[in-house]
């Protein structure tokens, strides 16, 4: 089965590889893997959800800025047929990254009849954040660890999925294993106080100190959502900006 829609790849359909990134995915086509792979960048760990299923991701577009409309609604139309021939559910996860782990619990959610398994990057290597960080030939390794989810595992995981859904927040990260949820002005605050010791500076060099040191330890977003962030701030009249030789610096009003 060759498949021509985007985010899918792979012409075995006894297992479904579920992953988060391109970069995920083009490891797994590197590494020779058959099976039909799925990329589903939903990025979880930014945004509201109006349901359990929350397929539209307007925000990214909000975020991203690149036209494209972020509504995986037909991908997963499509995963559902797809599945229904499929042996077994595959979700390369992880522990420490926040949209491959809220995926895998997404995925627990829709298919928990289903025979799942995961897979978790941390445990070949911790400083492998997430499955796109892993090395082609540390892939092998990992699928030896393979976990077979069991029924309550499933149902476990069904049941943090509700509760991160309910919860309402507009910004999720991990910590110790587990999904801590909040909203935007806790992390504005901490974003705030920050600039405040730096005083005027640019952007991108505000960016890259918010990622090489993280305002929650080993808590780090993408310079996308931090610029998002910066930039609600600065229409808030919270930041102001200057354009100085062609560069953008930024400070507390």
């Amino acid at each position: 089965m060759n498949f021509e829609y985007k985010n899918f790849d792979g012409t075995n359909n006894d297992i479904i590889e579920i992953i988060s990134s391109d970069s995920a995915l083009g490891l797994l086509k590197r590494s020779g893997n058959e099976n039909i792979k799925i990329c589903l960048p939903l990025s979880l760990s930014i945004g509201k959800f109006g349901s359990t299923t929350p397929f539209n991701r307007k925000i990214l577009s909000e975020i991203y800025k690149n036209g494209e409309s972020y509504d995986f609604t037909e991908d997963f139309k499509k995963l559902k047929r797809i599945s229904a021939k499929c042996k077994k559910i595959r979700v390369w996860s992880s522990h420490l990254d926040t949209d491959e782990y809220c995926l895998l619990l997404l995925i627990c959610y829709l298919y928990k009849d289903k025979e799942i398994s995961a897979i978790f990057s941390e445990e070949i290597n911790w400083d492998a954040t997430t499955i796109g960080s892993v090395s082609e030939k540390e892939v092998s390794e990992l699928e030896k660890r393979e976990h077979i989810l069991t029924k309550w595992q499933k149902e476990n995981y069904c049941n943090v999925w509700e509760n991160v859904v309910n919860s309402n927040q507009e910004l999720r990260y991990m910590i110790n294993g587990s999904v801590v949820s909040c909203d935007f002005d806790s992390f504005n605050n901490k974003i705030i106080n920050r600039l405040k010791k730096a005083g005027k500076i640019p952007m991108f060099k505000f960016v890259a100190d918010l990622m090489s040191n993280p305002i929650i330890p080993c808590v780090i977003y993408s310079d996308s959502i931090y610029i998002f962030l910066i930039e609600k701030l600065e229409k808030m009249g919270v930041i102001k900006s200057y354009i100085i030789n062609d560069k953008k610096y930024i400070e507390v009003v």
